[in-house]
């Protein structure tokens, strides 16, 4: 296997204050992994964006701001895509979720190198030798006290795979392939920290999404274990339901309905990014009010119930605090026992009440037996017990 090159840089900061004015939602660390015999054409390539763009002599993502150069970033992104091929690996950091008040992530150093061993050390599982360059942060001894604890904790060298290393590098004076980690890791902030989200967010989505993969601390996964697959009605449900999304986004117009439609957008947008994933109903809320300043919880409760009555697909869990786009037959399976814990118990209080009632009343009050409007409920209770 050939010797992977690894450029890493961020989007956010570590602050897990998130009421501070421009304090970061997320934190986003972006790897740009190139093949060796690559990189001599990744140079080229990071010299042709500077000269096509005028960018002077280095890549900055935070030179091209979203209001008057976001077409100039997308543009950026889709000659780097078309002329290099390379892979990019994102660890998404929902800093919602981590304890402020306990636990060593509230410390800057800590939360770097924790996020860096989780990111560095499943490489070690793809390739047998690499390089890593991340760009320089924080002061020299920092600097040395992380690359210590890096090939300490993550890097694996041993006897069979002694070729792999880690460094900082300042992306001007150093390794200025780092440049490319740094214009994707600001492009992809704005897609995963809603806190600086863009409107036109799934451009960049668009471009990147076939060469990413993702990993969302924490994550929230849906538990299927127990449930039957069936993987051709899984494949139907999948179909069907972005038939029904695609039909219900093309046909909902009304201006009332522009808050589901940015919902639905981002379900889909996390459906594609990874079909399993639940999202949590915070992330979701914090996401609408971009839109929004009404936005609440009972709202996004209000917007999935009347999507649901549309035929949207919108699947949820028990004990599980998010939403996901059906994928796959358990999830149907598992939405509808969610309901079924419901519905039994209170067919049950039901039956129990209304034999109450008919026995002090020598049956003279029977409700599911003398109502027609009951009728239904009384047969539900017949086919529950047979």
């Amino acid at each position: 296997m050939e010797k992977a090159k690894i450029f890493i840089d961020e989007f956010g900061n570590t602050h897990l204050d998130l009421s501070k004015k421009g304090t970061f939602s997320h934190f986003v660390y972006a790897s740009v992994i190139i093949k060796e015999t690559e990189i001599k054409k990744a140079r080229e390539v990071r010299k042709d964006i500077c000269r096509r763009f005028n960018l002077g002599d280095d890549i900055k993502s935070k030179n091209i701001g979203d209001k008057k150069y976001f077409q100039k970033r997308l543009n950026i992104l889709k000659y780097l895509v078309d002329n290099l091929d390379f892979t990019i690996d994102v660890l998404v950091v929902d800093k919602e979720k981590i304890d402020k008040d306990a636990g060593g992530l509230r410390f800057k150093k800590t939360f770097y190198k924790y996020f860096q061993k989780v990111l560095i050390k499943k490489y070690n599982e793809k390739y047998n030798s690499y390089n890593i360059y991340l760009d320089k942060l924080g002061s020299d001894s920092f600097g040395v006290e992380l690359t210590s604890f890096i090939y300490e904790n993550a890097t694996q060298r041993d006897l069979f795979n002694p070729d792999r290393t880690f460094q900082l590098s300042d992306d001007k004076t150093g390794e200025k392939l780092v440049q490319l980690a740094d214009i994707i890791a600001g492009s992809l902030g704005r897609l995963f920290c809603l806190s600086h989200y863009s409107e036109k967010s799934d451009k960049i989505y668009e471009i990147l999404h076939s060469r990413m993969s993702v990993t969302f601390h924490p994550y929230l996964r849906p538990e299927n274990k127990k449930l039957s697959e069936n993987n051709n009605l899984s494949k139907e449900i999948s179909e069907l339901n972005l038939e029904s999304l695609k039909s219900y986004l093309n046909n909902s117009n009304k201006s009332e309905d522009a808050l589901k439609r940015r919902l639905l957008e981002y379900l889909y947008t996390n459906y594609k990014i990874d079909s399993q994933r639940l999202v949590p109903s915070y992330e979701l809320i914090k996401f609408l009010s971009n839109f929004s300043k009404t936005i609440s919880d009972d709202k996004l409760k209000l917007l999935i119930r009347d999507l649901r009555y549309d035929g949207l697909f919108i699947i949820s869990h028990s004990g599980k605090p998010g939403y996901k786009l059906a994928s796959s037959y358990s999830d149907i399976e598992e939405h509808f026992k969610h309901f079924m814990r419901y519905i039994e118990p209170m067919l049950s209080k039901i039956k129990v009440l209304n034999q109450k009632i008919s026995e002090l009343s020598f049956n003279k009050i029977n409700p599911l037996e003398k109502d027609e409007q009951f009728i239904v409920i009384k047969k539900i209770i017949e086919q529950l017990e047979n």
